[in-house]
């Protein structure tokens, strides 16, 4: 049943259901947190800073001592992939997964109305504050989705974003498989995007060059070529080893492509994120006369890791999209019969 904003939260149109604000942020979530204690923690410290000295120094001093963290919410690289979407200030577009908000303010600098979801609650509070302190006036968080449902109506968001979400969006929900439940997302954007509305997807490949010479997979516990290996090979190792098994769950480009059309997309178009997708310096068109291009272009990098870079700057062009670190796809909500896909 849709949401519809109410005076205390969110409730269903019945109003039988009411939501609670926490620190201006609507919550929604159907399931407990599953963060660690440290995470909590760091998260509440980090909160605590940005309301009494300013986002920016809030990360600064609780991720001081991680350089990677500090990039992956400070490096203005992480939203590049916006140059590769239409984004006006007639366009409302929806977020999945805002984290940090190191997305959500660029973004609300280019779009005409932001709304943010992200699961994880000290984060959601964070994005708004960020936003907040931004002067971004355009942006709405919620902190929900747990359930891979989006609290919207239907039909009403031009471009949705889910950049690096889907491989984790089932980790809270333990009714369905983790391909239910990443479908289920995928039809919920759907369903809430405009007829012709656009899909940015961006996921880990499964078959990536990375994994197919045995790089440690982060899905699986750190296992040697992880998610490239047959999914039952993983279970049976998991379960040997004692571990947890799946904290991710990544497909290769087919089967990306193919859940994307069962979900109701069409003209799907995919890109090269090179050197890889987290910080990207190019957007390639996945097309054999677009990489044989680009890869003639002086200070071109394929791709991270020596053994990595030397192998993609050789394979054969039409293969190129099969063994990236990152699956890009650009696509379009299927429009009802008669009825022409916007430009």
């Amino acid at each position: 049943m849709p949401l519809r904003p109410c005076k205390v939260g969110w409730s269903t149109e019945g109003g039988s259901i009411t939501y609670p604000i926490r620190r201006d942020v609507i919550h929604m979530l159907r399931y407990a947190p599953i963060e660690d204690d440290k995470t909590k923690a760091d998260l509440i410290r980090l909160n605590r800073i940005a309301e009494e000295r300013g986002w920016r120094q809030a990360i600064l001093e609780v991720y001081r001592t991680s350089s990677g963290m500090m990039r992956y919410v400070l490096d203005p690289s992480r939203s590049r992939f916006l140059d590769i979407l239409p984004l006006s200030k007639d366009k409302t577009v929806l977020e999945v997964g805002s984290g940090l908000g190191q997305i959500t303010t660029a973004l609300a600098v280019r779009a005409g109305m932001v709304e943010a979801i992200e699961v994880v609650s000290g984060q959601a509070i964070f994005t708004h504050r960020r936003c907040q302190q931004e002067g971004l006036e355009n942006v709405r968080v919620v902190c929900g989705g747990d359930d891979s449902r989006l609290p919207y109506s239907s039909a009403q968001f031009d471009v949705a974003i889910l950049n690096l979400v889907l491989e984790w969006c089932f980790r809270r929900e333990a009714t369905v498989s983790p391909a239910e439940s990443q479908e289920r997302l995928l039809r919920e954007t759907a369903r809430v995007l405009k007829p012709g509305g656009l899909l940015y997807l961006c996921t880990k490949n499964r078959y990536s060059i990375r994994l197919l010479l045995g790089g440690r997979d982060e899905h699986v516990g750190g296992l040697r070529f992880g998610s490239a290996l047959p999914r039952w090979m993983v279970g049976l190792i998991s379960r040997i080893r004692g571990t947890a098994g799946l904290s991710g769950y990544i497909h290769s480009y087919q089967g990306v492509d193919q859940m994307l059309r069962r979900c109701g997309f069409e003209e799907r178009r995919s890109y090269w994120a090179a050197p890889e997708m987290r910080y990207p310096a190019w957007f390639i068109p996945a097309r054999a006369s677009d990489i044989a291009r680009a890869r003639r272009h002086p200070g071109f990098m394929a791709c991270d890791g020596k053994r990595s870079r030397w192998l993609m700057e050789r394979v054969p062009a039409p293969l190129v999209k099969n063994l990236t670190p990152g699956l890009i796809f650009l696509a379009r909500k299927r429009c009802p019969v008669g009825m022409g896909i916007r430009g």
